[in-house]
């Protein structure tokens, strides 16, 4: 390649960055104001023909690169030239993003919000992004206190996210070991009786977030149900050469899984096979029930702004959410459930009602 073709190379490459950098579908550069910042930036100097040449260039290699009228003739600026004909003048050049600001800011909070990332990835993520992005966008993103959450720490999480990916895509088992919180608020594994690290050997089949979590929806090869795990806590997991167990070997999942019910009955991933509950409350309730249930329940009106709701979902979960809603919820059935509740509650005011223990 001569140097003039190097040069012309580069050239295409410093427009294609200046454009990124510089303008959006709110913000355009005109011909001349490309020249200039080709000269102030890169220190090279090119005409408007150059300029001209090279944007066309960049179109027909496919880059969303948009000028005023390009996509509404309503907008294109039309002159009359020197030798009486109307031209088309091409000016307010842009570079469709691939994401919006918002699109980005979103992103960018899930990074901020994600369990186990420490101080130093999450600054590293959120400059990846920032660079996908234009200056004005890097101007407009509020300065960060990145010391303001305090959580635990796994390096591991992006081997596990890649691990996990690659044996679900390769439908293999995988092992990990997995750690919970002390308290000191340090991670430490699971161990076995003999005190050495347990190992979890499981068939695994979804990645999922809930409540701003990452867990893993798999199969322990022992049973015959589905269980979860939380990523942050999963450490030295290793993708296996042992086929994993199809789902549809499961029981109740013979046809399959539809993620949204799955979710929808399974709230705050609690175990268990869903069965048809019926519960009883305020209608200013409903807010709390699809954000926990979903939008797949039924409804019967009542009197005084009660309302009576059915639904599928764990038992288990539903424990935790009648008692975590107590003095608004009454669960009708199952019996054995409202059992279960009532015995629950019982066991609290137990504790609440003796007053002997206080201080030890």
């Amino acid at each position: 390649m001569s140097e003039k073709q190097q040069s012309r190379g580069v050239a295409i490459l410093a427009i294609l960055k200046i454009l990124k950098k510089h303008t959006d579908r709110e913000h355009s550069l005109s011909q001349h104001s490309i020249q200039k910042l080709l000269e102030s930036e890169y220190k090279m100097n090119a005409d408007r023909k150059t300029v001209r040449r090279n944007l066309s260039k960049l179109m027909e290699y496919g880059f969303p690169i948009h000028y005023q009228g390009k996509d509404y003739e309503e907008d294109e600026i039309i002159r009359k030239g020197k030798n009486g004909e109307e031209e088309l003048i091409m000016t307010n050049w842009y570079y469709d993003h691939e994401f919006t600001n918002g699109e980005l800011r979103f992103l960018i909070d899930n990074v901020m919000f994600t369990a186990a990332l420490t101080k130093r990835y999450r600054q590293d993520l959120i400059a990846k992004l920032e660079s996908i992005s234009t200056r004005y966008f890097r101007s407009e993103m509020p300065k960060i206190d990145m010391d303001i959450f305090n959580r635990l720490e796994n390096a591991d999480i992006f081997g596990t996210f890649e691990n996990i990916g690659l044996a679900i895509a390769d439908e293999k088992q995988i092992s990990f070991y997995y750690y919970d919180c002390g308290t000191d608020c340090k991670l430490y594994p699971r161990l076995n009786a003999d005190g050495t690290r347990k190992k979890y050997i499981v068939n695994p089949y979804q990645l999922v977030s809930a409540n701003g979590h990452p867990y893993l929806i798999c199969n322990l090869s022992p049973y015959d149900d589905l269980t979860h795990f939380r990523l942050d806590r999963i450490k030295d997991s290793q993708l296996l050469d042992t086929p994993a167990k199809p789902l549809r070997k499961l029981y109740g999942f013979e046809t399959g899984m539809r993620l949204s019910v799955y979710l929808a009955e399974h709230p705050n991933l609690w175990s268990g096979e869903a069965v048809h509950i019926v519960f009883r409350c305020k209608q200013y309730m409903m807010n709390d029930v699809v954000d926990s249930f979903g939008t797949k329940v039924r409804i019967e009106m009542f009197p005084d702004n009660m309302m009576k709701v059915h639904l599928r979902a764990s038992e288990q979960a539903m424990l935790h959410w009648a008692v975590q809603f107590a003095d608004e919820v009454e669960v009708l059935s199952p019996e054995n459930l409202r059992n279960r509740i009532a015995d629950t509650l019982r066991n609290v005011l137990k504790k609440y009602d003796s007053k002997s223990d206080i201080g030890r």
